[in-house]
């Protein structure tokens, strides 16, 4: 897949594009993304592309009611990838582009440079100067100029309608099963490795301290079952996120402490400090919980890893690395 990072790096061709934030390439962004690839693909000589801006449009439109961001540029770019498209146009999300009339953003979408013969989009998509554009304003302009546009109903799950502000409501209850559900993978986030409070070493119970990229969204207070991925490599893990309430005060939490992202790797002993890491959060396991004592805290953690190793999925993989073992 090729990237181009603004308009005038695109050459000349024959296109299907694919608009949208697509903040989490959920079931509904895949549904508009797949199509638009097989329509280039059913069209001699045409490309297909996804067009999406950089950064989130609120973040330049109304930065007090951005949302934090469910996939990151990178990531995005790779599940985009993932689906077969050719092209992928990320828009600078400039104030000056915000301003944009609606007929001057079809003016750029339907000109020669971009190629667009036909351009596919959500049905609640809006575009231009103060959001002043629609898919009617968009069908009308490709009337009168002979581009094809089709608008894709909104994809329901659950009887409701699919949107990333749902994910994102769904995530902080740790609904993942219905997150699962709607991205059609586990939920994500993606962080580097950095030096904690290291009373992990202390307890016995090692564990990575995950920064997470900011602005990313990851499930609300809880211990999960996950897997923490090094590169292409899945490692089955827990994984707390909250204050660590046994050690930190009221006040400190009061106080508006940061939310902390913390890893047990099963049967892990390397230093993963300065890694890029990403980790799929799988179920829900407990609450979080204040304990009276440290050791209490590392009687539950134990409870934890017995529990996480009955976990189907940790079972199966944990049976793996014993056979790689043995070949070894």
């Amino acid at each position: 897949m090729r990237i181009y990072r603004n308009l005038e790096e695109v050459p000349e061709a024959r296109r299907i594009v694919a608009i949208g934030t697509f903040d989490g390439v959920h079931i509904g962004h895949q549904k508009i993304i797949r199509d638009a690839v097989a329509a280039a693909r059913g069209m001699e000589g045409a490309r297909s592309m996804v067009m999406t801006f950089n950064p989130h449009p609120l973040a330049v439109i109304a930065p007090e009611r951005c949302p934090p961001i469910l996939t990151p540029l990178n990531v995005k770019a790779d599940l985009i990838q993932e689906m077969g498209v050719n092209e992928l146009l990320i828009v600078p999300f400039t104030e000056e582009f915000s301003r944009l009339s609606p007929a001057a953003f079809c003016d750029i979408l339907f000109s020669e440079d971009l190629g667009a013969v036909q351009v596919t989009v959500g049905q609640n998509f809006r575009f231009g100067h103060n959001a002043e554009g629609d898919v009617g304003f968009l069908k009308e302009y490709g009337r009168r100029t002979g581009m094809k546009v089709i608008a894709e109903p909104l994809v329901t799950a659950g009887g409701k309608p699919i949107s990333s502000t749902r994910i994102r409501n769904l995530l902080l209850a740790g609904d993942l099963v219905a997150v699962r559900e709607i991205l059609s993978r586990p939920p994500s986030t993606h962080g580097k490795v950095v030096h904690g409070d290291k009373r992990g070493r202390t307890l016995g119970v090692r564990t990575a301290n995950i920064e997470a990229y900011v602005g990313c969204i990851f499930p609300g207070r809880g211990v999960y079952l996950a897997d923490l991925y090094v590169g292409d490599q899945p490692y089955a893990c827990l994984v707390n996120v909250g204050h660590n309430p046994t050690f930190c005060s009221i006040e400190e939490e009061a106080a508006g402490q940061k939310m902390r992202i913390e890893a047990h790797i099963l049967d892990f002993e390397r230093s993963l400090y300065g890694i890029e890491v990403r980790v799929d959060f799988l179920e829900r396991l407990r609450d979080e919980m204040k304990f009276d004592s440290p050791e209490d805290l590392v009687e539950q953690i134990n409870k934890d890893i017995a529990a996480a190793r009955k976990y189907e999925a940790f079972a199966v993989r944990q049976e793996a690395r014993n056979m790689h073992r043995m070949k070894d």
